[in-house]
Parts: structure tokens; C-alpha cells; sequence
């Protein structure tokens, strides 16, 4: 209320004097920050480059390579555990024609060491009746470590 009081009387007197010096109130939060409470990270932006014919979806630190061929795409996952520990990752992946036509698929990489590499290709879409993207588009749904 004080401080009211003061901006008040500060602002009313009319006068060429400044106004007095006031620092402002610190905020106070209602409820004590635990320490313990991990921060958020943002979600990495995906990079799409192409070599070749080949379109390559990067997200943090798994990569995705997608390539039409006679029978399907063939999809290629690889994933970089960076973190300190062996972890079994299932990537979730699909493809599609970004309008009416995806396919996805699990890939599970058991028992990945800390800062190894796995990798993985399969072929999606193999029985898709109709013509596949050239361009096909490419969504990685999740990434779960465990």
C-alpha cells in the first residue's frame, strides 16, 4: 500500500521535480521451488535435408532416411543413446502422402550403451494399393528410452 501511496503522490504534485526514487517490490512466489524438479526442455525442431532421392528427418538425436523404391520406402532409424546408461528405445515412425495414406512401425533397439549408436531398416508400405509419394512424409510419433 505504500508504494501506491507514493506513485500516487508522486504523480499528483504537478510540480518539475522527479519523482522519488522507489525500488520495486520483489515477487514472491506462493509456494517454494523444490530443487529436485527437473526443467523442461523444448522439444527439438525437426531438420529435413535430402541426398539424393533419399529424404532425412532429423529430431534431436534420431534420424530418420526414407527412400521410395519398386516395393515400398525403405526406412532406415538410427538413434544415439546420449545418455550415461544402457537403455532399451522404441521409436515410433510413419510414413505417408500427407494427405490420405500412413503407415507406421515400431522400432525397438534392446540394450543400447551409453553413447552407441542402433539402427534399423524395414520396408513400409509394401502393400499400399496405389502410387507411393515421391516425397513421402515423415513423423516421428515417439521416442521412449527404458
Amino acid at each position: 500500500m505504500l508504494l501506491v501511496t507514493v506513485l500516487l503522490t508522486g504523480c499528483s504534485g504537478g510540480g518539475n521535480a522527479p519523482p522519488p526514487s522507489v525500488d520495486p517490490p520483489v515477487p514472491q512466489s506462493s509456494t517454494p521451488r523444490d530443487p529436485k524438479t527437473p526443467e523442461t526442455t523444448p522439444e527439438p525442431s525437426p531438420v529435413i535435408e535430402y541426398v539424393g532421392k533419399t529424404k532425412v528427418l532429423t529430431l534431436g538425436d534420431t534420424e530418420i532416411r526414407a527412400t521410395r523404391n519398386e516395393i515400398g520406402i525403405s526406412v532406415a532409424c538410427n538413434i544415439k543413446n546420449t545418455t550415461g546408461r544402457t537403455h532399451d528405445i522404441k521409436v515410433t515412425v510413419s510414413v505417408g502422402n500427407g494427405s490420405d495414406w500412413v503407415t507406421t512401425n515400431n522400432f525397438e533397439f534392446q540394450k543400447v550403451a551409453a553413447g552407441q549408436t542402433a539402427s534399423e531398416t524395414t520396408v513400409m508400405g509394401a502393400s499400399f494399393e496405389g502410387e507411393l509419394p515421391d516425397d513421402p512424409k515423415i513423423y516421428v510419433d515417439s521416442v521412449i528410452f527404458s
